[in-house]
Parts: structure tokens; C-alpha cells; sequence
């Protein structure tokens, strides 16, 4: 759950900028370019977040890594609130994308780490259901109060978006206070050679409380003999090992076009409604309707990971994701077929990048996995930059039908990148980091 919360505010303000768009371009006399760099901003941040996030993660610990990421997060929220120009609002949505950038990524990379093989997945996609799933519906049930029936009371048009960015920081900081009672991962701790430690932390996660029990002995189940024998350096550099560099470029590829189609559309949906006769408030009313697809499909992304592959999850979500982006593309002209075809693409999306997201921490070694984490999904970060420009002069061009048919190409991508990296389900985190085989099955 404290992890959780970080991520559920990571999509909260994912989404803030493209619900408050028509706001901000009012107040701050902006065009639609104008906007989308400002989203841009928070996605290049997020890059610098997730690649630094990472390198502390793994140098100097998860936890250390979360407690800085919530509270720069929270600095730049409370920076947008009170932005005065276009040049104020950039700049704090830089802030704040740096710290939202590793929140997820080390979030799923921890608790990769402090679970059992057969609950892995199921608990990691979890996850996803809070953030992803429950997050991108609340979020524009939130923004809908907010910007639509709240909007008199909280100064108007001119004014309710600053309060909507203290809405969205202030809370954060409770989660920054109780986090410093999480503990360090026991595999992080053991890759640094602290047996000790490691035993502490495993006698407080088997107490099934977050304060460590009343005379915890430091000796345990594990011993010197434990520490992982072959190590690679702690750095970003490490992700493109020979060793471990077809599941970096594989899953990059992957996150490419699932989390840059995702990323484009959370963000320009709202605006492409409202561009398209659409009011502020029908938009994301029905914004928040097709997210409905994002939770069913956090769902079920989680009740298949303990039961089907990664290769063959993202395969098929992918390939249905593909199909229904381009019967959008084709046929999404009436109010009724845009909320069912969304909703349905939204569905296939999350149960790609919640399996992406269980995938990419199981395929690094201890050492590099927070780094191997954040890159992968930093790449996905680059894609969320650069893909919102190119979906805006699509849709200048061709419609709703240009950004869907866009998506849909970049699915096709998605699944021909997915079947290169190497099945997880099923092996412990240490055999498919050795190239050992997968257990024999159960009788």
C-alpha cells in the first residue's frame, strides 16, 4: 500500500495537464503546441527522474530512492499551483517529472524483490490495478469535480486548475512521512554483502508488520555464503551488457509503443473531445468512462500472471489492442462507438503495460535491475515526448482517425518487439538472471 500510493498519484498527475488542458491554454494564453510541450516537459523529466531514481536505487537502496522521489514531486506540484507564465509552468512540470520519473519503476522493482515466485506477478500487476487501473479512473472522476461543478467555488476557469495542483501535491507528503517504515528489499541488501541487515529486513517482512519485532536477531537464514558470487557494476552502463542486451532492447522496444500510445492518448483525449464540439466537462466525463477499460484490464493482467506467459499475454493483448485501435480509426464517429471502442482499447492497453511492467524487473540481475527497470520504461518515457507531437499533426490532418491509426501501427511494433525477450513466469528471479531452466512442473 505505500508503495501504491506514490503510484497513484504518478497518475494523477500523468493525467492532470491533458484534463486541465483547455484551462491552461486560457489562463496562460497557449496554443495546443504550447500544451503539448508542457507535457513534454513532464515526460523529459521523467526520464531524468527515472534514470536517476535508478542509479540510487541500486547504489544506495529502494527506499532512500522512493522518499526523494515523492518529495521533489511534491515541490513541483505546489510550483505549477502558483506558475504566472507558460516559461514557470514548463519548468515545475520538469520538477515534477523528475520526481514522479522512478516512483513507478523502482516501485515494481522493490516489490519484485520482497515476494514469492507464484505470487510475483499476480502482486507486482496489482500494482497496476491501484495506479493504472483505479488511478486513471478516479483521476478523471476527480478532474471532472474539479473542473466542472467545484469549478465556481475554486475561483473559475482562471483559477480552478492552481487549486487542482494543490489538491494533487499536498496529500503526498503523508506518504512521505509513513514511508520511512518501509524496509530495505533483503536482495538489494544481499548483493551489498549485508547478511545482517538482509536477516533484519526478512524478520520484519515475516512479522507481517512494519515495525520490526521486539528482539529481532540479526542472525538468520541467511549467511556470507549467500551474497551472490558473480556481480555486475551497479550503473546504467550495465543494462547494455552483452549479457542482458536483447532483453534491454527488446523490452525498450516494447515499452516504446505501449507506453507511447498510452501516454499520447490519456493526454490528448480530453482536448481532441473538446476540439471535436465536445464540452470540458462531457469530455472528461467521457475520459473517465473509457477508463473503465483501464481497470478491467489491471485486473486482468493480474489474474493472468500467475496463470499464463509474459510473451503470450502481451502477444495477444497487443494483436486485440492493434485491431481495436484501427476499428477506431475506421468507425469511431458517433458518441457511442467512441466510449466502446475507447474503453475496449483502454482495456487491451493496460493488460499490456501491466505484463510489461511485471516483466521488465524480472529480467536483471540484483544489482542492475532498478537501473534495467527505469531505462526500459524511460524508454517508453521518450515515446510519451515525442509521440504526442506527431498524434496532434495527425489529427490536424486525418481526425480522431490519424491518432488511432497511428496507435495501431505502433501495437503491430509491440508485438513483433515482445517475442524476444525470454518467458519469467514460473522461475525465480535468481534462475532467470542465471540461465538456469525452468523448474520442473508440480506433479
Amino acid at each position: 500500500m505505500l508503495i501504491l500510493a506514490g503510484m497513484f498519484f504518478d497518475t494523477l498527475e500523468q493525467n492532470s495537464v491533458g484534463a486541465m488542458g483547455a484551462n491552461l491554454k486560457l489562463s496562460l494564453g497557449i496554443t495546443d503546441n504550447q500544451l503539448t510541450a508542457i507535457n513534454t516537459a513532464t515526460v523529459i523529466g521523467g526520464l531524468v527522474g527515472r534514470l536517476a531514481g535508478g542509479w540510487l536505487a541500486d547504489r544506495y537502496g529502494r527506499r532512500a530512492s522512493l522518499s526523494v522521489n515523492l518529495l521533489l514531486y511534491t515541490l513541483g506540484g505546489l510550483l505549477s499551483a502558483v506558475a504566472v507564465n507558460y516559461d514557470m509552468m514548463l519548468a515545475s512540470r520538469f520538477v515534477v517529472g523528475i520526481g514522479l520519473g522512478g516512483e513507478f519503476t523502482i516501485g515494481i522493482a522493490m516489490l519484485a524483490e520482497m515476494v514469492a515466485t507464484r505470487r510475483r506477478g499476480a502482486l507486482v500487476a496489482t500494482l497496476n490495478i491501484g495506479s493504472g487501473g483505479v488511478g486513471n479512473f478516479l483521476s478523471y472522476g476527480l478532474f471532472f469535480l474539479l473542473l466542472g461543478p467545484l469549478a465556481p467555488a475554486l475561483g473559475g476557469a482562471h483559477l480552478v486548475w492552481r487549486w487542482t495542483f494543490v489538491v494533487l501535491a499536498v496529500p503526498a507528503l503523508l506518504v512521505v512521512g509513513y514511508r520511512r517504515r518501509l524496509p530495505e528489499t533483503p536482495r538489494f541488501l544481499l548483493s551489498k554483502g549485508r547478511v545482517e541487515e538482509a536477516n533484519r529486513s526478512l524478520a520484519i517482512l515475516a512479522s507481517d508488520s512494519l515495525t520490526p519485532p521486539a528482539g529481532a536477531a540479526p542472525d538468520g537464514p541467511l549467511t556470507v555464503a549467500d551474497v551472490p558470487a558473480r556481480q555486475l557494476k551497479s550503473s546504467p552502463a550495465a543494462v547494455f551488457a552483452r549479457s542482458v542486451l536483447p532483453r534491454t532492447l527488446s523490452i525498450g522496444a516494447a515499452s516504446w509503443m505501449a507506453f507511447g500510445a498510452q501516454v499520447t492518448l490519456n493526454f490528448l483525449m480530453p482536448t481532441l473531445l473538446v476540439e471535436r464540439g465536445y464540452s470540458i466537462s462531457d469530455s472528461l466525463l467521457f475520459t473517465m468512462i473509457m477508463n473503465v477499460g483501464s481497470l478491467l484490464g489491471a485486473c486482468a493482467a493480474a489474474l493472468m500472471a500467475g496463470r499464463v506467459g509474459r510473451r503470450s499475454t502481451v502477444g495477444g493483448a497487443g494483436v486485440l489492442g492493434c485491431l481495436t485501435a484501427a476499428a477506431f480509426a475506421a468507425f469511431g464517429d458517433s458518441t457511442a462507438l467512441i466510449l466502446c471502442l475507447g474503453a475496449l482499447f483502454q482495456f487491451f492497453t493496460m493488460i499490456t503495460n501491466t505484463t510489461l511492467a511485471v516483466w521488465s524487473p524480472e529480467l536483471y540481475p540484483t544489482a542492475i535491475r532498478a537501473n534495467g527497470t527505469s531505462i526500459v520504461n524511460g524508454i517508453g518515457n521518450i515515446a510519451g515526448a515525442v509521440m504526442p507531437f506527431l498524434a496532434v499533426a495527425l489529427f490536424g490532418a486525418f481526425g480522431l482517425a490519424g491518432v488511432f491509426g497511428m496507435v495501431a501501427v505502433m501495437y503491430a511494433l509491440l508485438v513483433l518487439a515482445s517475442r524476444f525477450a525470454p518467458e519469467t513466469r514460473a522461475r525465480t528471479l535468481e534462475q532467470i538472471n542465471e540461465d538456469a531452466p525452468a523448474p520442473a512442473p508440480v506433479a
